[in-house]
């Protein structure tokens, strides 16, 4: 039995990752509850954002690859944050015909009023934790996400 195979189904790997998801699934509670309470966004709306704050500028074909999304379901959702001036589109330097999607100082600030409040929900949670407990949890966050860096399926932290 090859080590890949062995890995897949070693029933302490299958908890951890268990035990993982379920805190990923906190963390995006904690999201969700920031969006719903002050950003006055969609959840996809907030997932437009966030990908051209971490990955942008970019062009409307690239961040409709970077989402998963059409081209066409992108652009309305970039008009969208146009029109409420959390996005720009500007002609690209390189081609009159594409356009240059960046985020807005004022969408810079939705933005971090979202993170705030998350941070606010995660500290509560880690305010709870013993200080050896907090410190090692954070320590072995920051490797794990090296780690989901580098591997299939990488992609952003937010």
């Amino acid at each position: 039995m090859s080590a890949e195979i062995a890995e897949e189904t070693d029933p302490a790997l299958e908890e951890d990752a268990w035990s993982v998801e379920d805190a990923s699934l906190a963390l995006v509670e904690m999201t969700l509850t920031a969006v719903t309470r002050g950003a006055g966004l969609s959840v996809t709306q907030l997932r437009v954002l966030l990908a051209v704050d971490r990955h942008g500028p970019l062009n409307l074909s690239g961040l409709a690859d970077l989402l998963g999304m059409s081209v066409s379901a992108t652009g309305r959702l970039v008009a969208r944050l146009h029109t409420a001036g959390l996005l720009t589109r500007l002609l690209s330097p390189h081609s009159r015909r594409e356009v240059s999607i960046d985020v807005t100082e004022t969408g810079r600030r939705s933005l971090e009023r979202v993170r705030a409040a998350r941070r606010g929900h995660i500290a509560a949670a880690l305010r709870r934790l013993p200080p050896d407990s907090r410190r090692t949890l954070a320590r072995t966050l920051r490797e794990f996400t090296a780690a989901a860096s580098d591997g299939p399926g990488a992609g952003g932290h937010d």
